[in-house]
């Protein structure tokens, strides 16, 4: 995890000292007067320095529930005094940055103070670093997954060798500039990103040439270029080498002070190739290449029982199969583990499949001391994988800790900024915190990029719903229900919406043809409870979330937090059924 500053130290940034307990801000032996609210917001980026402090959590801490203010003019003022006192400029900022429409961010370093001595506190990555899909330069067709998986590759190791000092922005986002046209300041302006990588692959025979260039976005200026010609005997046997070679040399230009860390070499070449396609079906949108990704991952097993990325794409696969209710979830869950374990045996360093052990953890286990150890390894190993973030900021919102969920689900949208599926996480993390406002708003970014993204349409029916707008969220789910033909889910949501909003029948029709489906695909008895709790049948309900206890629906570690759950909540039976689940 990233460093959680204690901020009833003495802090000193730049010529100024910050002394928390007294509330005292001096530079020299000045003292600088500071009002009630830029205090508390210079205090709030202080704790988390380098990360986002966004707009909703300024405005909760200083303007609570009920606290009438124009909050917009506020703010504004607020840090507008806050950077007068600092002496700071807003369009060339040396502490506070300003992310339109977001909110703020502390970029300078900080050293803390105390009577024992200093240490310091260097503030997470400011600088964003994005690779765009390498090219294929090659004549040969059927190498998209070779280029593909290159820069994947790129993503991860680089994540992995300039952690602390470069956020590297997450695949999906990278990859919606493929094969564009727009300059480097566009692509950095879209991404926020201050560099970006960017190269080509020619395949000539048996040899193969790959270009790699290093572009400071906001001037377009080259900063670095470099070519790797190699002989082939399988074209992915050097992939990861050069990979290697390239995130090492830029790691050395980005954070000259950070040794590259040493990368694990892969024993078989055709063991990768199968590997690299099952990465190539697994980045398909949603479901749609999982199967393809899981025969390709066993078939690299085959090859090589050792290859550790292999078992952790096997773990992710059948955590993704268990959330999609492909398969009975305790089943699902249970592979998953064996096969993230088996990932860490071989190579303790996988961030994978920590990611997955700490899915299994909080889904199957419903261990989350355990889950939340699992995600913060993973996010240390490598402080980019956005999936990671996302994972702990469910977990966190699940454990009613709103604002550490919200910090990772910002970090995980600040990392990949274009992904459905992080965004849509996003919004379901202000879903479960009761920031209803702000999970339409999420929702309504991902639908804007894909206007059929089914989980944002069930999450903003969901936020509707507990605003008190049940007809917008009728009609929504209406939509959603048509458009997926038969999703046992969206049918739940939809038959528990009817009910709220007083259409009965419409209900009890509903939970008949979900018995009806029951025949041929799974039904997930967490979302059955939920149709059941609208019907006001708490008997059925807490029947229904018995059998999602003994299956491990992934769905159930939201049970404690989630609204449209209230009324189980004065039941004696619901705090018997939350113990059990340690929450």
């Amino acid at each position: 995890m990233d460093a959680f500053i204690d901020t009833e130290h003495v802090l000193r940034f730049g010529s100024f000292e910050l002394d928390v307990r007294s509330r005292e801000l001096r530079t020299g032996t000045k003292s600088v007067r500071l009002q009630e609210q830029p205090f508390e917001i210079l205090r709030m980026m202080l704790e988390r320095p380098g990360h986002v402090v966004t707009r909703d959590e300024l405005r909760d801490r200083l303007w609570p529930g009920g606290t009438f203010v124009d909050f917009e003019h506020s703010l504004n003022a607020a840090v507008k005094r806050l950077r007068a006192a600092l002496g700071d400029d807003a369009d060339n900022p040396r502490f506070i940055e300003t992310l339109p429409r977001r909110g703020y961010r502390f970029i300078a370093s900080i050293v803390v103070g105390t009577s024992g001595g200093t240490e310091l506190a260097g503030a997470p990555p400011r600088l964003r670093l994005a690779v765009l899909p390498f090219a294929n330069l090659s004549d040969e067709s059927g190498q998209e997954y070779f280029t593909d998986g290159l820069t994947e590759e790129m993503i991860a190791q680089l994540g992995q060798l300039c952690r602390g000092r470069i956020g590297v922005i997450a695949r999906w986002s990278s990859m919606m500039f493929k094969g564009t046209t727009q300059r480097a300041w566009q692509i950095g302006q879209a991404l926020r990103a201050d560099y970006i990588l960017e190269g080509g692959v020619r395949r000539e025979g048996d040899r193969v040439r790959i270009t790699a260039r290093l572009i400071e976005t906001s001037g377009e200026t080259h900063l670095w270029a470099e070519t790797y010609e190699r002989h082939l005997t399988d074209c992915l046997s050097v992939q990861a080498d050069v990979a290697t070679r390239i995130a090492q040399s830029l790691a050395l230009e980005l954070a000259p002070g950070q040794p590259p860390a040493a990368q694990a070499a892969f024993t078989s070449a055709s063991a990768y190739q199968a590997y690299l396609q099952g990465r190539y079906h697994w980045n398909k949108p949603g479901i749609e290449g999982v199967e393809d990704a899981l025969s390709y991952y066993t078939e690299a097993l085959k090859l090589d029982p050792q290859f550790a990325p292999a078992h952790a794409g096997v773990a992710r696969v059948y955590v993704t199969r268990a959330e999609y209710y492909r398969e009975q979830p305790r089943r699902a869950l249970e592979t998953a583990r064996t096969a993230a374990k088996r990932a860490l045996e071989l190579d303790p360093g996988q961030s994978e499949a920590h990611l997955a052990l700490g899915d299994v953890r909080r889904m199957l286990e419903w261990d989350w001391r355990g889950a939340e150890n699992a995600y913060s390894h993973a996010i240390a190993l490598n402080p980019s994988q956005e999936n990671a973030h996302r994972g702990y900021g469910t977990l966190l919102a699940a454990l009613a800790r709103r604002e550490e969920a919200v910090r990772e689900a910002e970090r995980a949208c600040e990392l990949d900024p274009l992904c459905l599926v992080v965004s849509s996480a996003a919004a379901w993390v202000r879903y479960l915190t009761g920031d209803y406002p702000a999970a339409m708003a999420h929702c309504r970014r991902t639908i804007d990029l894909d206007p059929q993204h089914l989980i944002s349409r069930r999450i903003m029916a969901a936020a509707s719903l507990q605003s008190g707008r049940t007809s917008d969220a009728v009609e929504v789910l209406d939509a959603a229900h048509t458009a997926s033909r038969g999703d046992p889910v969206v049918i739940s949501w939809l038959a528990h919406a009817k009910a709220v909003s007083g259409d009965r029948q419409g209900a009890v029709d509903l939970l008949a043809r979900l018995r009806r489906l029951d025949r041929k695909q799974y039904l997930p008895p967490y979302h059955l409870a939920l149709v059941h709790v609208g019907l006001g049948d708490l008997d059925s309900a807490f029947a229904a979330l018995q059998d999602a206890t003994v299956e491990c629906d992934p769905a159930l570690a939201n049970l404690a937090v989630e609204p449209r759950f209230q009324p189980l909540r004065a039941d004696a039976r619901y705090a018997p059924l939350l113990e059990r689940l340690g929450l």
